[in-house]
């Protein structure tokens, strides 16, 4: 739970600033004696095919993280995020949670959540989780990342929708998507998308370095990015399809929000910044005419785990302990 106020401490940058663009900042730590160290936050993002959460820092350190397949029930979300708070060797001062679908992120109500998770469809989080006197807070997932921030505060909208830029419209004679229309940058870079176009490739019998698992498992996305850097012919041209589409999404990104950088996250930042070194000069020249500069484009720190120091950082900021 918070401490008492006391005394103030000095502004330090956050470690979600990326190349001494400070993004966020830690304001008044307010710590009492009672306090064993840095504040801490359990982060949980519950994506559609894993499940994530971690003990993180204020300054974005994760102490231990875990993972496991997406939970099916609210019963099995509730579990894991127990056997996590178990797990936390100091107190915590909260829980964070992202979530795909229409977050009410002053309730934890989610609203809407087609696909995978709508078993939580009309769940109060703050009731599945039920932490006790444990602060709960949750928002849409793809603020995680994909956020617009309006005068330092997460941009919602009319109806709460706001910030899926994984669902503009990149294609519309493309597949159907999740979120009910076509062509979406979700359809064409994400996770499923890759591994499902590689696997299209393996199909074919596509010179493809990678295989189905003993199990039966197909590779997933991460170990496709690796198999493109290290020359898998089929890898390849799914990572450069998939990159194109990601461009052409970043351009649109840019010209609509003029921002003063670009964070790239997950598994593009466990890759490395080779694979997006072949896209770099084609957005700055699309773009340099209207924004007259060249938006520096970087990657996260915290490869694998942003969205849940993402969801650690709503407790943070509901407390006060960090500022945008």
């Amino acid at each position: 739970m918070p401490a008492d106020a006391s005394s103030a401490t000095a502004m330090l940058p956050s470690r979600i600033a990326q190349n001494r663009y400070n993004a966020q900042t830690i304001v008044s730590d307010k710590l009492t004696s009672a306090d064993s160290g840095e504040p801490l936050a359990i982060g949980v993002d519950i994506g559609g095919t894993a499940i994530k959460a971690a003990i993180v820092g204020l300054r974005g350190d994760l102490l231990e993280s875990f993972h496991e397949p997406s939970p099916r029930t609210v019963s099995a979300l509730h579990d894991f995020v127990h056997s996590v708070l178990k797990r936390a060797k100091v107190p915590v001062r909260g829980i964070g949670i992202g979530c795909k679908g229409i977050i009410d992120a002053a309730s934890s109500r989610v609203k809407s959540c087609p696909g995978d998770l709508c078993f939580l469809e009309g769940q109060l989080l703050s009731e599945v989780i039920a932490a006790g006197d444990l602060p709960v807070c949750a928002e849409n997932d793809a603020r995680m990342g994909g956020a617009a921030l309006v005068d330092g505060a997460i941009f919602h909208g009319a109806g709460g929708a706001a910030g899926h830029l994984g669902h503009v419209t990149l294609d519309p004679r493309g597949g159907l998507c999740i979120c009910g229309s076509y062509g979406c940058l979700e359809t064409h870079f994400s996770s499923r998308a890759i591994e499902s176009d590689y696997w299209a490739h393996m199909h074919r019998a596509a010179p493809a370095k990678l295989s189905v698992g003993s199990d039966g498992r197909r590779p997933d996305a991460e170990a496709i990015f690796r198999a493109a850097a290290n020359g898998d012919e089929s890898a390849c041209c799914v990572i450069d399809r998939a990159l194109e589409y990601l461009a052409a999404a970043i351009v649109n990104f840019l010209h609509i929000f003029d921002p003063e950088i670009f964070i790239l996250g997950g598994n593009i930042a466990a890759a490395g910044p080779q694979l997006i070194a072949p896209i770099r000069d084609k957005i700055a020249q699309r773009t340099k005419i209207l924004l007259g500069r060249e938006v520096p484009i970087v990657f996260q720190k915290t490869i694998g785990y942003g969205g849940v120091a993402g969801a650690a950082g709503l407790v943070f900021l509901e407390q006060r302990l960090l500022a945008i």
